[in-house]
C-alpha cells in the first residue's frame, strides 16, 4: 500500500469514486494507518479510538492474523484482500447499532455499483456479485448506558486475494489494462472507494432518517422472495421491519393469514451461489 498514492486518489472528485451526485460535496477527513500485519483491525483501531483517536481514523493491514467476521466467525484475510477498519463516532444509541451496519453496506455497494460493479448487499452485512460474496462489514461498538461512544467498521474485501468457491473478487470481476485509470484498478483506488463509500451510506443514513434509509437498503437486497428457513418453518423474504431486522413472511398460523415475522441477524441463513 502506497499511502501517497491513497491520499492522491482520495483527493479525486467524490463522483470518480462512486458517490452520488448529491453528495459531491463530500469530504471526509482520513487519518490513514497502513501495517504490513496485525491481529485485527477492528480491535487496535478500537483501542485507538478508546484511546481518544479522532474519527475518521483509519488502520488498513496488508494481512490479519485474527480477523473476524460476524458471529465471532475467524475472516481469512490472506495477502492481496482489502482488510481496513474505519473509525466513527456517531451521536445514536445502541437499539441503532444495526443501522450502521446496514448504511456501511449500502453505502460501498452504492459506490461500486456507480464505479460498474454490480454490487448488492445481503442482510446484514455482506457484499455480493452474481450471488456470490465479494466481502463483508463488521461494526463494533463502545458503549456507555445505551449511547455508542465509539464504532469502528470493518471491512474485508476480495481484491486479488485467493477466494473460496461461494467468493468473487474485483480482480475477477475487471480486466485490468496496464494504463487504466479506473479507480479500482490498484488497491490503493479500492481503499479510496471503500472509504468514501462507507462515509457515503453514514451521511445518506444520517440525513435521511432511519426509515427512508432502510428504504434505500431494500432497493438493494439480494434474497427478495426467496425461501428461508425460520426455526424449522419455511418463509418469503419480503424485506425489512422498520427495526432493520429481516421481515420474513410464514404459513398462517391458524387464523388463515400469512404472518410476518422479524428475524434478527444470526437466526437464518441466506447463504451463497458455489
Amino acid at each position: 500500500m502506497d499511502l501517497r498514492r491513497l491520499h492522491q486518489t482520495l483527493q479525486q472528485p467524490p463522483s470518480t469514486l462512486g458517490v452520488v451526485p448529491e453528495l459531491g460535496g463530500l469530504r471526509p477527513r482520513f487519518q490513514v494507518q497502513w501495517v504490513e500485519e496485525t491481529g485485527s483491525t477492528n480491535q487496535n483501531l478500537m483501542t485507538q479510538m478508546v484511546a481518544g483517536a479522532a474519527a475518521g481514523t483509519v488502520l488498513i493491514a496488508a494481512t490479519q492474523r485474527a480477523g473476524r467476521g460476524q458471529w465471532g466467525r475467524q475472516w481469512q484475510s490472506p495477502s492481496g484482500g482489502l482488510y481496513l477498519s474505519l473509525g466513527l463516532r456517531p451521536e445514536m444509541t445502541v437499539q441503532r447499532s444495526l443501522c450502521l451496519t446496514l448504511a456501511s453496506a449500502w453505502g460501498l455497494a452504492t459506490s461500486l455499483e456507480n464505479l460498474g460493479i454490480p454490487a448488492q448487499v445481503k442482510w446484514p452485512n455482506d457484499l455480493v456479485v452474481n450471488g456470490r460474496k465479494l466481502g463483508g462489514i463488521l461494526v463494533e461498538t463502545r458503549v456507555q448506558g445505551d449511547q455508542v461512544l465509539a464504532a469502528t467498521v470493518g471491512l474485508g474485501l476480495n481484491y486479488t486475494n485467493p477466494i473460496p468457491p461461494t467468493g468473487i473478487s474485483l480482480g475477477q470481476l475487471l480486466n485490468f489494462p496496464d494504463q487504466s485509470t479506473h479507480p479500482l484498478n490498484s488497491l490503493e483506488g479500492v481503499a479510496a472507494v471503500a472509504l468514501y463509500g462507507l462515509m457515503q451510506g453514514y451521511h445518506v443514513w444520517q440525513s435521511q432518517g432511519d426509515q427512508a434509509f432502510l428504504a434505500l437498503y431494500q432497493q438493494r437486497m439480494t434474497h427478495l422472495g426467496q425461501s428461508v428457513v425460520v426455526h424449522h418453518q419455511t418463509g418469503t423474504v419480503v424485506g425489512l421491519a422498520s427495526s432493520g431486522n429481516l421481515s420474513v413472511r410464514i404459513a398462517s398460523d391458524g387464523t388463515g393469514a400469512p404472518l410476518e415475522v422479524e428475524v434478527l441477524p444470526g437466526d437464518v441463513s441466506l447463504g451463497y451461489n458455489a
